[in-house]
């Protein structure tokens, strides 16, 4: 098989080209064999490429899957990124190629004409290039190569039907074309296999001749790191510089997804401080893995080496920490399509991802995909034009370019974080309240209920926290039982912390709030939301209900505010500038995106009245749902079916009806509106208040 010739009586192919040029052979038992030859009995003729990337994802174990973010990738979101990415125009320039070969070939002595001009594009098509920066085990590049070759076949058969002769158009697109690049030596050897199977299974299937050698290597699918290139020096010291990828005209791929936090743990930290220090002022340290992906294919368009470009991320590529990746991107070019929430498999969990295509600018036709009725019988791929798709991954008025108003600054908190386990239960605390302390200090003065998203938004648990607030650790030790407590338990975990504060204050939360705590003080109520929910609403929480960091506050005990943050007017603007989270594809809020930025009405005394009174009634239709039974996502589940006035939900349907009509009034619009139109008059009240041009 390395030269070809006779073994045995038979003519064997020249099959290895360098693919195999290790000959080392596998040490495997008597087992092994007898299942191979039982395998070897089978037509694997038809095997589909794509099965290597589960054998590949199933054969790393479970550390090295998490620590390199490898996943496999269906082939329906594959197509999502190589059709527009790599398709697309393509088939623009066949097109118009074909359409003018087949008027040259309707004129008299036009066909050698004809023929030329097939023969140009064919030769065009030989030349594409397509990298994928993390290829794996060879996915996008096996689906990619199928696109090609059946765009070619289509090109020699109109070449054939003006006249062509077999010699005339021989085949050119061939896996030589692909460029890749993957960290896992396994993987890497999966890639070229699977691309070359894939191959085969084409040329079986139309008629093609066979390669000489059959299996050959493809240096331009390259073995290492797409981001670093360590060199060990002679101490044993490894210095990093930044990977070069090969040239490529299209870029395509599915690269690691890692948080900020987990990059140094299994990454190491050495290799996170030279990723941080070499791609320091383009990719934030703040970032998921995956946005350098992004910004090394953002740059190579933008020197003109690449055409366009697509890949898949995690879905929190358009929140505030990876943001500025696709911001990058819209400063040198433009996204023309995106499909900002898909589901996906990880490691056995339900996770959402995005894809994301873009290029410099020149592609005027601009989608937003999204899955209609997903998970249903019914589900459909809709794919919406719009005029431009933001750095949220949105389109309509572009809400990213709000501005935080001054005059929002300090009534909005992130709840108390508290590392460590402060938490009782109810039963606990209770019984704790009645015990005694030598100086006479009451422990209520440091247990308090603690509020989490489910307690808002479902059943209200009970959970208690120790508090010690700001307390020094004399002041928290005269409470004898709740000290005791957070010595056993909370001290020998924030002994090992890294960082200064959480270790030497164990004995108070890792992130108290005291920002939180000053603003909430003078009040008897608050308003909580939880920060990940289905649905988005403020409730009502006591003055002595202490907020996790699963919610944030508002300090302020006025039904005005509860009235215009439970409208559509605010929900509209939370869900288009904060953005989505998990499986469940739950909204997310945060105070600086969704309610720093939010312009309040200019009130007036009648207008602000109006609302209150409309807020009032909100919550007394919401009492009356929970009487019945209904959590609050019960309710506003209910809410989204309301189909009549036998509806349980109907109430609370007009209470928001009269609250919404009341804030716009305020406002001085008419309404109802438009999603697009709220979205543009906030923002431009939003620009007009910071004295941004609109």
């Amino acid at each position: 098989m390395q030269t070809g010739g006779e073994f045995w009586g038979t003519d064997v192919r020249h099959f290895n080209g360098g693919l195999f040029d290790d000959g080392a052979a596998l040490a495997i038992t008597q087992g092994d064999a007898d299942q191979l030859l039982q395998a070897a009995t089978l037509d694997w003729a038809e095997v589909e490429p794509a099965i290597f990337g589960t054998l590949f994802e199933q054969s790393l174990d479970a550390a090295t899957r998490s620590k390199r973010g490898a996943h496999y990738t269906a082939v329906t979101d594959i197509l999502r990124v190589t059709d527009p990415v790599v398709m697309t125009p393509l088939r623009r320039e066949w097109a118009a190629v074909k359409v003018q070969a087949e008027a040259l070939a309707g004129k008299r002595g036009g066909k050698r004409a004809a023929l030329e001009a097939l023969q140009a594009f064919h030769a065009r098509l030989g030349e594409v290039t397509v990298l994928d920066p993390a290829c794996g085990s060879g996915n996008f590049l096996v689906v990619t190569l199928g696109q090609l070759l059946d765009l070619e076949h289509e090109v020699r058969l109109l070449a054939f039907e003006l006249g062509a002769g077999p010699f005339d158009l021989p085949p050119r697109v061939h896996p030589r074309q692909l460029r890749g690049i993957e960290i896992e030596p396994f993987a890497h050897e999966l890639a070229s296999v699977s691309v070359w199977i894939a191959y085969f299974q084409w040329k079986s299937a139309h008629g093609g001749e066979w390669d000489t050698p059959v299996l050959q290597r493809l240096p331009q699918i390259r073995h290492g790191d797409a981001l670093l290139t360590g060199t060990e020096g002679e101490g044993g010291e490894t210095t990093y510089a930044e990977t070069v990828w090969p040239d490529a005209e299209f870029i395509v791929g599915n690269p690691p997804f890692l948080g900020e936090k987990k990059q140094g743990p299994r990454l190491g930290l050495p290799y996170v401080t030279a990723l941080r220090t070499t791609y320091h002022g383009r990719v934030a340290a703040s970032s998921d893995l995956v946005c350098y992906w992004f910004e090394k294919a953002r740059a190579l368009i933008e020197t003109g080496v690449t055409r366009r470009a697509g890949l898949i991320s995690t879905n929190s590529i358009n929140m505030l920490g990876n943001r500025a990746a696709l911001e990058r991107i819209l400063a040198s070019g433009a996204i023309f399509r995106a499909w900002p929430n898909l589901p996906w498999l990880q490691d056995g969990a339900a996770v959402r991802v995005a894809a994301v295509c873009f290029d410099d600018g020149q592609e005027q036709e601009r989608f937003l995909g999204q899955l209609v009725a997903e998970g249903t019988p019914q589900e459909q791929a809709v794919l919406t034009p719009v005029a431009a798709i933001h750095a949220n991954l949105s389109a309509g008025p572009d809400v990213t370019r709000a501005v935080r108003l001054p005059e929002n600054a300090g009534l909005s908190f992130q709840g108390v974080k508290l590392a460590g386990d402060f938490d009782v239960t109810g039963e606990v605390a209770r019984a704790w309240l009645a015990l005694p302390n030598p100086g006479g200090v009451d422990n209520a003065d440091v247990l308090r209920p603690l509020l989490n998203g489910d307690d808002l938004m479902d059943v209200r648990g009970d959970t208690w926290v120790i508090d010690f607030a700001s307390r020094t650790e004399v002041e928290a030790a005269q409470y004898l039982v709740p000290f005791a407590h957070v010595v056993e338990h909370v001290k020998p975990v924030r002994a090992t912390n890294k960082r200064d504060v959480y270790r030497l204050k164990w004995w108070i939360h890792a992130e108290p709030r005291p920002a939180m705590r000053r603003a909430l003080a003078p009040l008897p109520r608050y308003l909580g939301t939880s920060i990940v929910a289905k649905h988005r609403a403020f409730v009502w929480c006591d003055a002595r209900d202490l907020a996790s960091g699963r919610l944030v506050v508002v300090a302020s005990d006025q039904d005005w505010m509860h009235g215009v943050l439970n409208s559509r007017i605010h929900v509209l603007w939370a869900q288009r500038a904060g953005s989505t989270h998990g499986k469940a594809n739950d909204l997310t809020y945060t105070s600086t995106t969704c309610f720093e930025t939010f312009p309040f009405p200019e009130w007036t005394p009648a207008t602000q009245e109006a609302v209150a009174e409309a807020a009032r009634f909100v919550e007394k239709a919401r009492e009356g749902l929970r009487t019945q039974g209904f959590t609050l996502t019960g309710m506003y589940n209910a809410l989204a079916a309301v189909d009549g006035t036998s509806s349980p939900a109907y109430t609370l349907k007009l209470a928001h009806d009269r609250l919404d009509q009341a804030v716009a009034a305020a406002y001085g619009w008419d309404w109802p509106l438009g999603e697009d139109d709220v979205l543009a008059r906030l923002l431009a009240l939003n620009l007009e208040r910071t004295g941004h041009t609109s």
